[in-house]
């Protein structure tokens, strides 16, 4: 490793903030890359981590996660400029440079353990402010002003949180900011499941690692995890706030699975509930 690069020591929950950062790098270098994410490459090149030995080969959903959410903050942004984007649980992402539009004001939340690093590699900027603070912790609904819009981006968390706690997070930005836009992630409950290697998804992660030992790397448990059609559902009975529900499939990538299987079947039974799902609720705005 060069003498340059900084160590980073990260466990659990918070360690897992490496891994998308690793796969958006991994795709930006690419010739035919997907996503254009020059800061990521910046940041994995300078970091002392194993991303290889821990994660494998680097998968490309989590690039096309990524610009899942782009498109829709940048949607968002097309009809409210000056809007705000919340980003929970923000880790490394780089998602801010990405859609930037000159004008939005960006709230960062994440545990101050993750914060730490997030500031020597992304710092506060003009309209860019890194908060220390708990998703679950009402503290950061205090510090937005939703009166240009609000986009709350919940990517890559929810399903590390309890069933109540991730419910209760959605029914009370319902409450607490009519009118908004929440985005998240989530896994359908199979790839959540426990194995002797750890969950599915760890399983299927596994693809590529250079060493498979018993001490590899594991994602932290998962707690949670739904499928579309039972999300749609319950999101319209959580809160009369509920307006709009909408599956977001992913962009066309490589491979098979998703450059034809995902774009084109990827909607239809039971196709859609075996799948991870990006799901964008719009909450109703209050009259006056």
């Amino acid at each position: 490793m060069s003498e340059s690069r900084t160590r980073v020591d990260l466990a659990g929950v918070p360690e897992t903030l490496l891994w998308p950062l690793y796969c958006r790098a991994a795709e930006s270098r690419r010739p035919d890359a997907l996503i254009s994410d020059p800061k990521s490459v910046a940041i994995a090149d300078s970091i002392d981590y194993p991303f290889e030995e821990h994660f494998g080969r680097p998968h490309i959903a989590l690039a096309l996660r990524a610009m899942c959410f782009d498109d829709q903050i940048r949607k968002f942004l097309a009809t409210h400029p000056d809007g705000t984007v919340v980003a929970l649980g923000d880790g490394l992402e780089t998602q801010f440079w990405r859609v930037d539009n000159g004008r939005v004001r960006w709230l960062s939340v994440d545990l101050e353990e993750t914060m730490q690093v997030r500031r020597k590699y992304l710092p506060d900027t003009d309209r860019l402010r890194n908060l220390s603070c708990s998703a679950l912790d009402e503290a950061w609904m205090d510090e937005v002003d939703p009166a240009a819009g609000l986009f709350i981006s919940v990517q890559g968390l929810l399903m590390y949180l309890e069933e109540a706690e991730a419910w209760g997070l959605i029914r009370k930005c319902a409450e607490r900011f009519p009118g908004a836009w929440l985005m998240f992630d989530a896994m359908p409950a199979w790839l959540t499941r426990q194995t002797s290697g750890g969950s599915w998804l760890d399983v299927l992660m596994m693809r590529g690692r250079k060493e498979r030992t018993e001490d590899k790397y594991k994602l932290p448990p998962l707690r949670w995890g739904e499928s579309v059609d039972r999300l749609r559902k319950r999101l319209f009975a959580l809160h009369p706030a509920v307006a709009e529900v909408q599956d977001v499939g992913y962009p066309p990538g490589r491979g098979l699975t998703f450059r034809f299987l995902n774009p084109h079947m990827g909607s239809a039974l039971p196709i859609r509930n075996l799948r991870p799902n990006n799901t964008l609720v719009r909450f109703a705005a209050t009259d006056g």
